[in-house]
């Protein structure tokens, strides 16, 4: 969990700030994320271009000194959003979430944004019909509160296109995983009275059916170990 008892874990850490100064940052961001979220809403802005705006402006405020890399060369335009994600690394991050929103950006990655956090049950449809979401929680960043007490705004977002990444990636076989997923959709009624009767069988397959990008057969090794354990009969 990234913020727990006021300490901050994750691979966003560099980038992430303390709780206490989330409300702060807000009032001062609260106006142009809503240009942005009108703008979006309107259909101004493409889901992938008010995303690349966001990782922009969090980016800006809280990286004081060189947000954005190019090693020996001025950035290009900002609003060349396509050149710029090709060229600029992003500071205090994985370079996927920069791969996979140029990737969304060109079309070449079904990504979907979505203003609020999908159930496991969507994110596991969505998986098994190709393409993935990501969440830009509005009412979490203009308040500055954590996304379902785990995570800000930002980093929830980073973190959706992250596991996009992983979903998407060649060598993690992308056609693979959503027949994977599939299946899962298709065999989920067979689980229900046990999800609902055993908590800790639930929250494992809810990692496994929307938290857990890899290669299919982790996703298979992952799926036969819980069920096992679970009381089924895996051949």
């Amino acid at each position: 969990m990234p913020h727990d008892n006021g300490l901050i874990y994750g691979s966003f850490k560099k980038i992430c700030i303390p709780e206490s100064e989330l409300k702060t940052e807000a009032e001062i961001l609260r106006p142009i994320l809503t240009s942005l979220k009108i703008d979006w809403e309107r259909g101004q802005l493409s889901d992938s271009q008010v995303t690349f705006q966001i990782v922009l402006l969090y980016l800006e405020r809280r990286v004081k000194k060189h947000p954005f890399l190019r090693m020996g060369k001025p950035l290009p335009n900002r609003n060349q959003s396509q050149e710029f994600l090709e060229v600029v690394r992003f500071y205090g991050m994985p370079d996927t979430v920069r791969f996979a929103l140029w990737k969304w950006h060109i079309g070449e990655w079904d990504i979907r944004l979505i203003n609020y956090n999908p159930s496991s049950l969507e994110m596991l449809e969505s998986q098994s019909n190709g393409y993935r979401y990501s969440t830009i929680s509005w009412t979490d960043a203009m308040e500055g509160s954590l996304v379902e007490g785990k995570r800000d705004a930002f980093e929830h977002l980073l973190h959706d296109l992250a596991h996009a990444y992983m979903f998407f990636r060649e060598d993690y076989d992308f056609e693979g995983q959503k027949l994977f997923f599939r299946k899962m959709y298709l065999d989920y009624s067979k689980y229900e009275d046990v999800l609902e009767a055993n908590p800790i069988f639930r929250t494992k397959f809810d990692y496994c059916i929307s938290d857990m990008n890899s290669h299919p057969a982790h996703l298979s090794a992952y799926w036969n170990a819980i069920r096992r354990e679970a009381g089924f009969f895996v051949p």
